[in-house]
């Protein structure tokens, strides 16, 4: 496996081995060469027809390796400024990410602490209740009491209202009645007193024919008669009776004992409450236990761990900084090295072209088309002296970069390096379960995994396991003695009777005879009598005509007696309609009150009957109810705080995320910046350098187009002319 895995290494080492080994051996020996003038050394140059077409294509073959080979430096001067601009990110991006998980450290106790201290809340709302219980609790019962009872009450008080109001009434028509008998006993005796007067004067001998002109004087009598109105004195009596009973009194009476429930309840649970009040210090004191049982002592040694390597960090930064700074001078130095042999290319490949003259005799080239070649020479000469060193280096960056890409970059990427760290016995003596002091089997991949999700730390910690929170949010367990309070408090309301026995048999007289006994047909009768006197007129009408044969005495007589009758005529309506109106208007209202008070009070009795049965049967089970409910309330305070605990402890407090953002900063700073710079510079190092072999056998090539050379040789492209041969140095 480890052979297949490094393969592709070693066939890349055994070839930059090659490169070190066989780069200055080949210089060594072509350089021995061309100084015994082989290998280009002799400074001869054959012409030939294709000499320029050879040229120009190693010219422009040059250009582009060296083109190549430039783009390959200035990526060397890039990657080398990245490598120091990577070192300085790195350290900015170390610091925000140990504050970041001090400040995430930290603020887990302040979490567990905060949710701890939520619980005052509940705490102080059962005591608030507590302190209320009386206007709360006894609130609750009188709502449930007062339904019926305020009923009752209400209609008893109302039929004591409609009593007092006939008796009004029944004062009124009574009041109107005698004076009206009164006025009548008036007219009848002042008409009887006219009548006798008359009956004299025809009497009187000196009236002839007196009796037998005005008739019997029994018909002048007075039609009005107000004796036949019902004695109104037992229904008065029957009033009275109610009025004695004195229903508003034994209304508010009623209305202040059930108003006093609230007080009453407050007086008799004193006890209770001051019970209860001492179990809840010791319900605070055991919830705040919570903060001791899960294990926050690991992240206070996590924490330290922390602050010991800012320390560490902030005391090697400066010698960092400073051996980036000699890498960094080391890394430019190393691409002008590079840089040096481009220069002489390009050089070359400037004054080559630009001093060459292609119809002049290579021994006759000029200088800056001599220099030229010097340039390419000297180009082939760096290559041959330092291309070896560089990739030695190229090769150790190499095998450093490369493999901490391969073995420690690409794996960390896809986790697959976590999973490997988890696997037993890889790493001795890591036990990461027992550094964090839990009992839980933890791998690093699946926290980084839950992390990476921002999780809660207590799912991702398996926290269930070591710290039983249903255990410790146990709601029973804290209100089990408060329940217990509660069911030995009993509470007695005062004994509340709306209505005694007399009372009671009070009202059922007068609704079913006290007030029937009024003969309002009578009354009516009494009331639609004619008060007009016809036979009064008439009666003095004949007066006035016996008169008028009479002497003077007697005329005078019975015209003052017509007269008398017609002003006791008038009087009779004059005085009795606006008594007889009056009494109209009393009778009404009153016939329909005396014929509504009985269904009214049957109405009330039955409400009583019904309130009573509640204040007597089921007054124990209603304060029984709504204590429990009361009790029951203040226990939904606690069951809503531990769930809301259990919520924010499992669910919401320390989100890991900040964890996950350590490792991916730690990834980022090793791979990202540092390892991927390195690996940036030598790969731009090595291509240069690979590229250097054509360079170098180009330039050899090239040079010779542009060196001026020692030993002629013509060709003409027209007709070959006779030449004397000359003698040469044997090569």
């Amino acid at each position: 496996m480890v052979l297949k895995y490094e393969a592709g290494f070693l066939v890349c080492a055994a070839i930059g081995i090659l490169f070190i080994l066989l780069m200055p051996l080949i210089g060594f020996f072509f350089c021995c060469c061309r100084c015994c003038g082989n290998c280009g050394g002799r400074m001869y140059q054959k012409q030939s027809k294709k000499t320029s077409c050879k040229r120009r294509g190693l010219y422009w073959s040059l250009m582009l390796i060296t083109i190549v080979i430039l783009a390959g430096n200035i990526c060397m001067f890039i990657s080398n400024d990245k490598f120091t601009k990577a070192i300085n990110n790195s350290t900015e991006l170390l610091n925000d990410t140990l504050d970041n998980m001090k400040t995430f450290l930290s603020e887990i106790p302040q979490q567990i602490n905060a949710v701890v201290k939520e619980s005052s809340k509940p705490l102080d709302e059962v005591s608030r209740s507590l302190n209320d219980i009386g206007p709360l609790l006894g609130g609750e019962i009188l709502q449930a009491l007062g339904g019926p009872m305020y009923s009752a009450l209400d209609s008893l008080l109302l039929v004591s209202q409609e009593v007092t109001s006939i008796g009004e009434e029944l004062m009124s028509v009574n009041s109107t009645t005698e004076p009206l008998k009164q006025k009548q006993q008036e007219i009848v005796t002042n008409l009887t007193a006219i009548r006798n007067r008359i009956e004299q004067t025809l009497k009187n001998p000196n009236c002839s024919g007196c009796h037998l002109s005005v008739g019997s004087l029994d018909k002048l009598t007075v039609h009005v008669d107000f004796s036949g109105m019902p004695d109104l004195s037992s229904p008065m009596d029957a009033i009275s009776k109610v009025k004695d009973a004195n229903l508003s009194a034994i209304v508010n009476e009623a209305n202040k004992t059930l108003n006093s429930i609230p007080e009453r309840v407050s007086n008799e649970t004193r006890g209770v409450v001051a019970d209860v009040k001492k179990q809840l210090k010791g319900i605070e004191e055991q919830i705040g236990q919570i903060a001791q049982n899960i294990p926050l002592d690991q992240l206070t040694e996590v924490t330290k761990q922390l602050d010991t390597v800012m320390g560490d960090l902030h005391r090697y930064l400066p010698g960092v900084s400073q051996a980036d700074e000699y890498r960094w001078i080391a890394g430019l130095i190393l691409s002008c090295l590079v840089l040096l042999v481009v220069v002489c290319n390009s050089l070359g490949l400037l004054l080559g072209p630009a001093g060459l003259r292609p119809s002049a005799d290579p021994t006759e080239r000029s200088c800056t088309a001599d220099c030229g070649g010097v340039f390419f020479m000297a180009g082939v000469g760096f290559s041959f002296l330092y291309s070896w060193l560089l990739m030695l280096l190229v090769l150790l960056m190499f095998l450093l970069g490369g493999n901490v890409y391969t073995l420690v970059c690409k794996p960390w990427s896809n986790q697959q390096l976590l999973k490997f760290i988890d696997t037993p016995g890889v790493i001795m003596g890591f036990n990461l379960s027992h550094m964090l002091g839990v009992n839980t089997h933890l791998e690093i991949s699946q926290i980084y995994s839950d992390c990476k999700n921002n999780d809660p730390i207590w799912s991702t910690l398996h926290l269930e396991d070591l710290v039983n929170l249903d255990e410790l949010l146990n709601i029973s367990k804290y209100t089990g003695d408060i329940q217990a309070a509660f069911n030995k408090t009993s509470i007695q309301l005062p004994e509340i009777n709306l209505l005694n026995n007399d009372s009671l048999s009070l009202l059922q007289d007068f609704s079913s005879s006290g007030i029937r006994g009024i003969n309002f047909t009578a009354i009516e009768q009494q009331v639609n009598q004619n008060l007009t006197s016809p036979d009064i007129d008439s009666f003095a009408d004949r007066l006035d005509q016996l008169a008028v044969n009479q002497n003077q005495t007697i005329k005078g007589e019975l015209m003052a007696e017509a007269a008398d009758l017609r002003n006791l005529s008038r009087r009779i309506p004059g005085e009795l309609q606006p008594q007889v109106e009056t009494l109209k208007n009393s009778v009404e209202p009153l016939k329909v009150s005396t014929a509504q008070i009985p269904i009214t009070i049957n109405a009330t009795l039955a409400k009583v009957e019904e309130a009573q049965k509640v204040l007597n049967t089921n007054t124990s089970e209603i304060i029984k109810k709504e204590s429990q409910e009361f009790l029951n309330c203040q226990i939904g305070y606690f069951e809503t705080y531990a769930g809301w605990a259990k919520q924010t402890i499992t669910q919401k407090v320390a989100r890991c995320k900040p964890a996950a953002n350590a490792i991916d900063a730690v990834e980022i700073i090793a791979c990202v910046y540092i390892v991927d710079s390195l690996n940036a510079f030598w790969f731009s190092m090595g291509w240069c350098l690979m590229f250097l072999l054509p360079s170098i056998i180009l330039s050899v090539k090239l040079a010779k187009f542009y060196r001026r050379m020692k030993y002629m040789d013509v060709y003409e492209d027209s007709i070959p002319m006779f030449s004397i041969p000359r003698a040469a140095m044997k090569s």
